[in-house]
């Protein structure tokens, strides 16, 4: 399995490409929601009570995307991907105003951005899914990368090729699952040349 061929190259936003500071243990307390899957906890609420608290986080993370940071070698893996026409998809969890807002402030160009509102939620690939679909790819056209779990469930229930980003503090525990490991978005570019 190889990544020279891919044509698409699917990226979580939040700890993958950008670091948004987006404290989600003390929004989930502060919200009463538990651990686990917030976003499937709130869509168990009743929908006026999800509704509310889905746009109780959205204002956090437009907050978070004011103040966004990159990831080291994110505008090169961006511009190694334009140079090699490889499209270039966020898939995300939070709300499509926050991806976008976040990639206008660091000054990002990206092909597609898929987030919450555009299709189930990771670790569904449905995101994933759409991504193909828009680009008229097969899944061996695409990779994803991302730095938890839900973008390797993700990857891996699309049948794509996945890259976990060694970032998060539970990385270890998800290495056998990823096809590929890397510690950062440079070391993405080599498993592409």
């Amino acid at each position: 399995m190889e990544m020279k061929t891919v044509k698409a190259l699917g990226m979580d936003l939040d700890g993958t490409l950008v670091r948004m500071k987006l404290d989600l243990r003390s929004i989930r307390k502060e919200l009463g929601i538990p651990e686990g899957d917030t976003l499937a906890y709130i869509r168990s609420l009743p929908k006026e009570k999800g509704d509310e608290v889905l746009s109780l986080i959205a204002d956090r993370e437009r907050e978070a995307a004011e103040k966004a940071e990159l990831m080291p070698g994110a505008k090169d893996l961006l511009k190694f991907c334009k140079e090699r026409g490889v499209k270039v998809v966020i898939i995300t969890r939070n709300s499509a105003n926050a991806a976008h807002r976040t990639l206008e402030v660091l000054g990002l160009g990206v092909d597609l951005v898929i987030a919450r509102e555009h299709a189930n939620p990771k670790p569904s690939p449905e995101p994933i899914n759409l991504a193909l679909n828009h680009f008229g790819l097969k899944p061996y056209e695409m990779a994803y990368v991302g730095d938890y779990l839900y973008d390797i469930q993700a990857g891996k229930a699309a049948g794509i090729k996945t890259v976990l980003v060694t970032g998060h503090e539970s990385a270890a525990e998800w290495e056998n699952l990823a096809d590929f490991t890397v510690d950062d978005l440079y070391e993405v570019m080599e498993l592409m040349k």
